[in-house]
């Protein structure tokens, strides 16, 4: 051990201050380097109140253990020479440097005191410490200001380029957008027009609705480019500026490997069609349709239908376009606004064959419509005249000579006057049929189609209902006070005619739901088609419908979200739908909960509810006659008051959904039990009957109308003994099949005949099927082979049972199918129903 140690150790012992730092200072010129000695001279000086000296040891020990990259040792040096004194920046700023691994808070504190030490700090001192400290804090915008200012001066580009990149995200993110666009501006000249900052300039410039720089920017980008961020730009902007060539190609690029390229794509032909862009909008529209088709994405095509079906429009190839669209997706609708627009721009180019067209598609649709019958009266002298009583037939019309030349007289003197014809009463359909179809309307909750029909029969009838109880009744049902029973009337529709308009819309939606319910060909189909329509269309959180008996666990759950709400957890959903079955099944009816907690009934379910996030439900049982197969159920994630009008529509589609997973399961059934033949893919002969006596007991059961066909095509009936091949049956198979309704049932009965049964229409409505597939036909099969057939409507009455309602009518049938046979060529007998007491 060195001797002066020693004798400084001793002294130390004694008290004696100054000999002993005498005998450390002799040791330290001995061994300049060794810490433990400088360590004890500091601690002697501080004793002895040399501060000066003592911080002057401690700088001497922060400077080697610095050397040596010990972090911790250096910060404790630093901080006990603060303590006697203020630190040289330089060895702040080491100190920062090593500590920024191990303790980033401490690196940070010492950067600051760095920038704070008075006029010590140069500038590339305070550019390091500046730089630092936004690393430290990415989201401080004064640190990368005074980084920039900094750099630039000092040449440091690098740096300057980072520090105004980052300036310029920081202000976009606060929607500072121009002055988000200056930093870029400034990035981008530093760094000498480098591609990576014209397009973070450009991603600015797009947010900051600057289109033409952003085309300036990218100009030398082109489609063949994958760079898909630049591409994705460079689009948006040429859509922006209504360059549309350029944009549409670089999306179709984008839609290879982004689908929501497709959007801006849906959103150019939107603006072409409100533009009367027509060769554009059709373009883009067809391509659009063929990329769902290839894609596999109806549901997404059937959305772009409904967003375009709000825009009117006055372009003949763009209308005859749309109505393509919406009847592939039978939306009635939509099809039938689009086709009463398409009419006139026929009528007014003298079009006339393809108004006539147009017109039995309407007629197809409602033919008691009155915009219809109008459109009748229009082309009424345009026409045939046995064309125009062929319509008028089909419309349950006729009128005289004198009436169809007044109507076409005033159809001339008048343009832009509505014609009209001056039809009796017994002329434009009896009043029994019409009351039977708002008896039909009303029984399936088509309310709108039912108050037509009233309305239509209190102008032609008026103030029959007081001699006839049951249009009185008809009335009250339907909620309608004629004209004539109240003089106060009149002045009461004005008052509710905007509310009605309201009404009328909504059911309107409610007889879409319900006819596109009535196509589906299984139960997941109809229950799927059913919560999306109406979640939809009642704006529900929430839409689920739960198949099963009270008290078991359901068969099938579907549930609707909308986008904002989180999806159900299944345990949960689960037990709300068998705890509000319980709950329905003990109170036996409709459960409306405008605020859960006002409802004591719902305690047990209060933790499904919360897990659920419900405020408000609404909860309808599924009923097949007295028993109950299932609930629907709507819940809205906030308060919410259900008014009586969406109650009404749910429970009337609440029935349509047990009439139609009846329906289904009855089909499925027939199907399954029946043998179909392997060539035409129709029912065998053997299924006949069944099916009449299913589907007889179904109409006594809903009071609904059933019609039967049968059409003959076989060598009798044609003026050639020739045998027909065997491709002409397939053709005309194919061509019943598939035009049939999801409810109809095509039968194969015999080898040159067909039997068809029709669910809920009339003999005319059928004799129209008929005339259809002969044209049908005509166009597939050559030459054409004779069609003979006999349509007959079954008989309505509560006394016979349905065995006796099918013999009856399967002997008119093959009565009327030998008259057609014996009239001649393509001949149809129509046997209307015995008339029979009910």
């Amino acid at each position: 051990m060195n001797k002066h140690l020693e004798k400084a150790e001793r002294y130390l012992q004694k008290g004696k201050l100054e000999n002993a730092l005498e005998e450390l200072l002799l040791a330290r010129k001995d061994e300049p380097k060794n810490e433990s000695v400088v360590q004890s001279i500091a601690d002697i000086y501080q004793r002895l109140n040399k501060l000066e000296e003592c911080r002057q040891c401690y700088g001497f020990l922060f400077d080697i253990v610095s050397e040596k990259g010990e972090a911790s040792r250096a910060a404790d040096y630093i901080r006990k020479m603060q303590r006697l004194g203020a630190v040289e920046p330089r060895r702040l700023l080491r100190c920062a440097q090593l500590t920024e691994s191990i303790s980033p808070s401490d690196a940070e504190e010492f950067y600051r005191q760095v920038l704070q030490t008075p006029g010590s700090q140069d500038p590339q001192t305070a550019l390091q410490c500046y730089v630092a400290l936004a690393r430290f804090q990415p989201n401080s915008l004064e640190n990368h200001l005074r980084s920039a200012s900094l750099a630039l001066k000092l040449g440091k580009k690098a740096i300057a380029i980072a520090s105004y990149q980052r300036i310029g995200e920081l202000r976009a993110e606060v929607g500072r957008f121009d002055e988000a666009v200056e930093a870029m501006e400034e990035a981008l000249r530093l760094s000498s027009n480098e591609f990576v900052y014209r397009i973070s300039l450009a991603a600015i410039c797009a947010k900051a609705g600057r289109s033409s720089r952003v085309i300036e920017l990218l100009s030398d980008v082109t489609i063949e480019s994958n760079n898909l961020d630049a591409l994705r730009l460079l689009a948006d902007a040429n859509f922006k500026e209504k360059n549309l060539s350029k944009a549409e190609p670089i999306y179709w690029k984008l839609l290879d490997t982004s689908p929501n390229a497709i959007k801006p794509i849906i959103e150019m032909a939107i603006y072409c069609l409100q533009q009367n862009r027509t060769p554009e909008a059709i373009s883009l529209l067809r391509k659009i349709e063929e990329y769902f088709a290839k894609s596999g994405r109806e549901g997404d095509l059937r959305s772009v239908a409904e967003k375009i079906s709000t825009i009117e429009f006055n372009s003949i190839p763009v209308l005859e376009h749309l109505t393509r669209l919406f009847d592939r997706f039978q939306m009635d609708t939509p099809l039938g606004e689009a086709l009463h627009r398409l009419f006139p721009l026929y009528f007014e180019s003298n079009q006339f064959d393809r108004a006539v067209e147009l017109l039995e598609r309407l007629i197809q649709l409602d033919q008691y419509d009155p915009g219809t019958s109008r459109k009748l009266d229009q082309l009424n002298g345009k026409i045939d005249p046995g064309q125009w009583k062929d319509l008028a037939s089909r419309m349950g019309r006729t009128a005289t000579t004198s009436d169809m030349l007044t109507a076409d007289s005033a159809a001339s003197d008048d343009p832009g006057k509505e014609p009209t014809t001056s039809i009796k009463p017994n002329e434009s359909g009896s009043l029994t049929d019409l009351m039977l179809q708002a008896e039909i309307f009303l029984q399936y909750n088509l309310a709108d189609k039912a108050k037509e029909r009233l309305e239509r029969i209190a102008k032609l009838f008026p103030g029959e209902e007081e001699a006839n109880p049951s249009l009185r009744e008809l009335y009250e049902k339907a909620g309608i006070r004629p004209l004539s029973t109240s003089p106060a009337a009149s002045s009461t529709a004005q008052a509710s005619s905007g509310h009605q308009g309201d009404i009328r819309a909504f059911l309107t939606r409610v007889s879409d739901i319900s006819r596109n319910l009535s196509r589906q060909g299984n139960v997941k189909n109809v229950l799927s088609t059913a919560v999306n329509e109406i979640g939809k269309h009642w704006l529900a959180s929430r839409c689920v419908i739960g198949l099963g008996a009270p008290g078991r666990s359901p068969s099938m759950v579907l549930e609707f979200i909308s986008s904002e709400i989180p999806p159900s957890d299944p345990a949960q959903m689960g037990k709300l739908v068998m705890g509000l079955q319980q709950i329905l099944s003990t109170h036996g009816s409709t459960l409306v909960a405008d605020n859960l907690k006002s409802i004591p009934k719902l305690a047990p379910l209060a933790g499904t509810l919360s897990a659920l996030q419900v405020k408000s439900l609404v909860a309808l049982p599924l009923r097949d006659s007295d028993q109950q197969i299932g609930i629907l159920i709507l819940e809205q994630c906030e308060d919410r008051i259900w008014k009586s009008g969406e109650l009404a529509g749910l429970e009337a589609l609440s029935e349509q959904i047990v009439l139609s997973v009846s329906n289904v399961r009855l089909r499925n059934l027939m199907k399954a039990l029946a043998v179909t033949d392997e060539e035409s893919g129709m029912l065998h002969r053997d299924s006949y009957i069944p099916c009449l006596l299913a589907e007889a007991e179904r109409m006594q059961s809903q009071k609904n109308s059933l019609t039967c066909v049968i059409i003959d095509f076989s060598p009798q009936a044609n003026t050639s003994s020739a045998p027909l091949p065997d491709s002409y049956v397939k053709e005309i198979t194919s061509s019943v099949v598939t035009h049939l309704r999801q409810n109809d049932i095509a039968i194969k009965y015999g080898p040159f005949s067909l039997a068809m049964l029709l669910p809920g229409t009339l003999t005319k409505d059928a004799s129209a099927v008929v005339d259809k597939l002969r044209k049908l036909t005509a166009s597939r099969v050559k030459p054409l082979p004779a069609i003979s057939a006999a349509v007959a409507e079954a008989v309505k009455s509560e006394k016979m049972e349905a065995a006796d309602v099918v013999t009856e009518l399967i002997n008119r049938l093959e009565f009327g199918l030998e008259l057609a046979r014996r009239d001649g060529k393509n001949q149809t007998s129509v046997l209307n129903p015995p008339h029979t007491s009910s």
